[in-house]
C-alpha cells in the first residue's frame, strides 16, 4: 500500500505527484513513515528559487544529498522540481524502502536518483545502494536537505558533524534544515544551531509552517532554515 503526496510547483503548474509507501520496517526504534516536517519540506522547495537558493553545474559536487531521508519524499520532490540528481541516505536497514520508492516513483524523477547509507557517526563515507561509495573528502554536496533529524540528545552533535563534512565550500552551497517544533526536544535544536554557527554556518532564510491538524497525528507546527557558509569564511574554506 503507498500514500500520495501532492506537493506544489508554484504558480499555476499542477502540483507533483508522489507515491511513497511505507513497510513495516523498524530500525533503531523508528518506524518507517512519513512524518510531517518532510511533508512541510517538500512543499516549501518550490519557494527557494535560484537566488536564495543556487543551484550549481553537475560536474564535481553531489546536487542535492538528503540525510536521514526516511521515506524519500523530499529528494523525491527536489529530483522532480528541480530536475537534478539527488542521493537519499539514511540508515542501512531503511535503505530498501528508500529504493522502493524511488522505482515507484520512476516516471516521476526520470533516473535522477540514487540512495544509500551514511552513519553520522562516521561521516566520512556514503555506500550506495549498488555498492559504490563516495568520500566526503571529494564528493561534496552543493544543497543538503534534512527534515526531522533531531529527535535524540545525540543528534545535534552527529548531525552537524555530518552537514559540516559533506557540505561542499562556496558561496553556493545550501543547507536546508526543518523540524517540528516538539517541546521535549527544543534544547537539541538550538544546540544544533550553535555547532552549526560554531563551524562556519550562518541561517540566511527561517520561518515557520503549520501544517494541517487534520492530516497528520505528529506535531504540526514546524520550523525551516536556510544556510549557507559564513561569507567571512570564503577566503579560508
Amino acid at each position: 500500500m503507498s500514500r500520495s503526496f501532492l506537493i506544489p510547483r508554484g504558480g499555476d503548474d499542477q502540483p507533483i505527484e508522489i507515491q511513497i509507501a511505507e513497510p513495516a520496517l523498524r530500525a533503531q526504534g523508528l518506524s518507517l513513515q512519513t512524518w510531517t516536517s518532510s511533508f512541510v519540506l517538500a512543499s516549501l522547495l518550490h519557494r527557494l528559487d535560484k537566488v536564495d537558493f543556487p543551484l550549481p553545474p553537475l560536474s564535481g559536487t553531489i546536487p542535492v544529498l538528503e540525510l536521514g531521508a526516511g521515506t524519500g519524499l523530499v529528494g523525491l520532490t527536489a529530483a522532480a522540481l528541480w530536475a537534478v540528481p539527488v542521493v537519499l541516505t539514511d540508515l542501512p536497514p531503511i535503505v530498501p524502502g528508500l529504493a522502493g520508492n524511488v522505482q515507484l516513483n520512476a516516471p516521476v524523477v526520470k533516473g535522477l536518483v540514487r540512495c544509500g547509507s551514511l552513519d553520522w557517526a562516521a561521516p566520512e563515507r556514503l555506500t550506495l545502494q549498488n555498492g559504490e561509495t563516495r568520500s566526503a573528502n571529494t564528493d561534496k554536496a552543493r544543497v543538503i536537505l534534512a527534515a526531522d533529524t533531531v529527535y535524540s540528545e545525540e543528534h545535534p552533535e552527529l548531525l552537524s558533524k555530518a552537514i559540516l563534512r559533506w557540505l561542499a565550500d562556496g558561496p553556493s552551497s545550501r543547507l536546508v534544515l526543518t523540524y517540528p517544533m516538539r517541546v521535549a526536544y527544543l534544547d537539541q535544536i538550538r544546540e544544533l544551531w550553535e555547532l552549526l554557527e560554531t563551524g562556519g554556518l550562518e541561517a540566511i532564510l527561517e520561518g515557520r509552517e503549520q501544517a494541517s491538524v487534520d492530516d497528520w497525528d505528529d506535531e504540526c507546527l514546524c520550523e525551516w532554515s536556510v544556510w549557507r557558509w559564513k561569507q567571512s569564511n570564503q577566503k579560508t574554506r
